[in-house]
Order: structure tokens, then C-alpha cells, then sequence
């Protein structure tokens, strides 16, 4: 579990999971979240991407997350609230430690704060100060952090995390299977995983249909099997696989 002493903050506890030279790297912006990124911005190629960045997309993206919940909710088949779902299926336990990653405004990292209880650790990363700005504000709390990093080299040691999540952003990174891997790295083994992402319509990435939604969207679509397969490859078990519409929720537990 996360080193926990009552007087220490979350961003003290958060410093104490960073792998060199992370850890003495991260500044502590006026808003209250770290800054591993300073000066750099990471590289965007989506026009997704760029809007993240700006006021305008942090003030509304909200919508955006909605429907994919929506959709999510759909795939499910089942009538609960799909965020109580979705933080039901890390499994957390009080005094957990959970990674948030491409938080956004942190409306699921709050939610995992609360479940891992005050002696439990959420941390909310994502590269955009607008919206880490937004998580601040709206979704602080004693034992939640918030990081600007790089979801593609996350700054965790190996082997912290109790459960890790990554809604609603995978396919705006750039490289997602790197952060697939960067995932199966810093989970602690027993560890579980929350993947909601899109689903290629069909099923299959590289029909013309598909193609053409990731034009109009700027989102890349995922094939039914991409990020399954990738689990697995790991070694990861009880992978499961909700679709719906062009959402796909995927949990699995990484191997003792």
C-alpha cells in the first residue's frame, strides 16, 4: 500500500511512488497539481488533441464524457449506474492506490478517492493544464493528487498501483499501446485494470467505415480484439469485454 502518515498530503504521497528522476523533478503548480512536463508539451496529431488544451473543450467536455458513459451503459446491459460499475471493477479496498490515466476534470478520479478511503491514494494524470485545472477545482480532495505527465512514460515506479483506469482517452494518445504497456508495468501484480474506449464500428479497424469515422472524429477506433489481445499478452486474467454501439469497456487482473 501507499506509505501513509497522517500529516503527510497526497501530493507528498504521490512524490513517494515517482521512479527517479521523476521525483525530484515534479513542481507543484499554483493550482495545487505536479508539473512533470514543464515547458514541453507533448506531441499532438489530432485536432482532439489540440482542443483539449484550449479553455473552451475543458469547459465542454462533459458532454462528450457523457455520451461515451452512455454508450458504455449500453454495452452493459444492466440497469446500475455505470460509474458505480466502473469503480466496482478495480475493486478497491480502503487504503488502495489507484492511477488515473487521462483523467480529465478527475470526476472518476474523485470517485476513486472516495472508495479507496482516506488512508487510499488516487492520482489523476493528463497532460493538459486546462483540464487538470478544472480537476482542482471540482474534484479535490485529502487523498486525491492530480499529475501532468505523459500517459505514454508514465513517472511510476514499477509495481504501486492497486488498480488502474484509463476512460474515455485512449484513443486520443498517441502511441496507446505504449500506455497499455506503461499500465501492465506500474499495476502491482493482482492488480486490476479499466479500459473504456472506442470500438471500430463492425468490429474491425480498417473496414472504410472505420476509417472514416476516425477522420470525421479525429478518435482512433479500436478493433474488437486490439486491446483484449494486448492484455492477455501480458498474462493478464478474467479479462472481460463489454461492446455497445462504438464503446467497448475491457477489465482484467494482472497475474500474481
Amino acid at each position: 500500500m501507499t506509505k501513509f502518515t497522517p500529516h503527510s498530503s497526497a501530493m507528498d504521497r504521490t512524490r513517494d511512488l515517482l521512479r527517479p528522476p521523476f521525483r525530484d523533478d515534479i513542481q507543484v503548480t499554483e493550482r495545487g497539481y505536479g508539473d512533470l512536463l514543464g515547458e514541453v508539451e507533448p506531441p499532438t496529431y489530432r485536432i482532439v488533441q489540440r482542443l483539449m488544451r484550449t479553455e473552451l473543450y475543458s469547459g465542454t467536455y462533459q458532454l462528450g464524457r457523457k455520451a461515451m458513459r452512455r454508450s458504455v451503459e449500453v454495452a452493459s446491459q444492466r440497469g446500475t449506474d455505470d460509474r458505480s460499475r466502473i469503480v466496482a471493477s478495480l475493486r478497491l479496498v480502503p487504503g488502495a492506490t489507484v492511477i488515473d490515466v487521462g483523467c480529465g476534470p478527475g470526476n472518476f478520479t474523485g470517485l476513486f478517492g472516495t472508495a479507496a478511503g482516506e488512508q487510499g491514494l488516487a492520482i489523476g494524470v493528463d497532460a493538459s493544464h486546462q483540464m487538470l485545472r478544472v480537476a482542482s477545482a471540482d474534484n479535490a480532495a485529502a487523498n486525491v493528487a492530480y499529475l501532468r505527465a505523459d500517459a505514454e512514460n508514465l513517472p511510476f515506479a514499477e509495481y504501486v498501483a492497486d488498480g488502474v483506469a484509463c476512460l474515455a482517452a485512449l484513443y486520443l494518445i498517441n502511441d496507446p499501446f505504449r500506455t497499455l504497456d506503461e499500465i501492465a508495468r506500474v499495476l502491482k501484480p493482482g492488480g486490476h485494470v479499466v479500459i473504456l474506449t472506442s470500438l471500430a464500428p463492425g468490429g474491425g479497424r480498417h473496414s472504410f467505415y472505420s476509417k472514416a469515422v476516425e477522420g470525421i472524429s479525429g478518435c482512433r477506433m479500436f478493433g474488437r480484439d486490439e486491446i483484449v489481445d494486448h492484455l492477455r499478452k501480458y498474462g493478464f486474467v478474467d479479462v472481460d469485454q463489454h461492446t455497445g454501439g462504438w464503446a467497448q469497456t475491457v477489465v482484467g487482473t494482472k497475474p500474481h
